[in-house]
């Protein structure tokens, strides 16, 4: 005979007592523990365009070549230590000179002495354009012909200029008429010419070479006037 006190085995327990059972267990979910790799993992760059690595490499090239040159060149240009020549007015004479009514009309011989004073350079005299000012008032001009100066050499070279019944403003020939009157008239002598420095088969980048006579005073009678020596300045 089956004893109903016993509970049956499969089906919840009710408490004699009238009470619910009891709350079940609560458990947490466990995870399985994962060790963080100690190397972390970066992604691989993006291949690179080898344009922008070429022309950089080609413009440090340039650039080093371009030092190199211009150091070179300035040892160079130290060692040889160029100078600029000396020029002055030796001589100078001014005959048929008129001027009236806004008219000028004369003929002016120059002798300049011009110095190289490099001991290794020679000087080229390629274009040469010499002119006659009173003041700053243009009144002729004349070109002067190519020559080659040696180192330590001197040499002398003439200028002809003439003027034929050339127009000049009223007080240009006031101021002319004037210091004539007292006895001297002073003119300003400009040179421009196209120089370049050479060495041996090396000639140099030519350059302007500017000069200027100021005040060259000349004195004597109304048909001949005559100056001596005057120092120019060269630039």
């Amino acid at each position: 005979m089956q004893d109903s006190s016993r509970p049956v085995t499969g089906y919840p327990v009710h408490n004699v007592n009238g009470c619910g059972p009891p709350p079940p267990a609560t458990s947490t979910t466990a995870y399985p523990y994962v060790n963080p790799s100690p190397y972390p993992y970066y992604p691989a760059p993006p291949p690179q365009n080898p344009r922008p690595t070429f022309f950089r490499r080609l413009f440090v090239a340039f650039a080093l070549l371009l030092i190199i040159f211009g150091t070179i060149l300035l040892i160079f240009w130290l060692v040889l230590r160029p100078h600029l020549p000396d020029f002055s007015i030796q001589s100078i004479s001014l005959s048929n000179f008129n001027a009236s009514n806004q008219r000028v009309n004369g003929t002016w011989n120059a002798q300049f002495q011009v110095s190289n004073p490099n001991k290794k350079l020679s000087i080229y005299y390629g274009d040469i354009v010499s002119s006659v000012f009173h003041k700053d008032d243009f009144l002729t001009e004349t070109k002067i012909g190519q020559f080659v100066q040696g180192t330590r050499e001197v040499n002398s070279v003439e200028a002809s200029y003439s003027v034929v019944d050339s127009f000049v403003e009223g007080k240009v020939v006031d101021a002319m008429n004037g210091e004539r009157s007292r006895g001297e008239l002073k003119f300003n002598i400009k040179v421009v010419a196209d120089v370049a420095f050479r060495y041996g088969g090396w000639r140099g980048r030519r350059r302007i070479l500017r000069v200027w006579c100021d005040d060259v005073a000349l004195t004597g009678s109304s048909g001949k006037m005559t100056g001596g020596s005057k120092k120019c300045s060269v630039d």
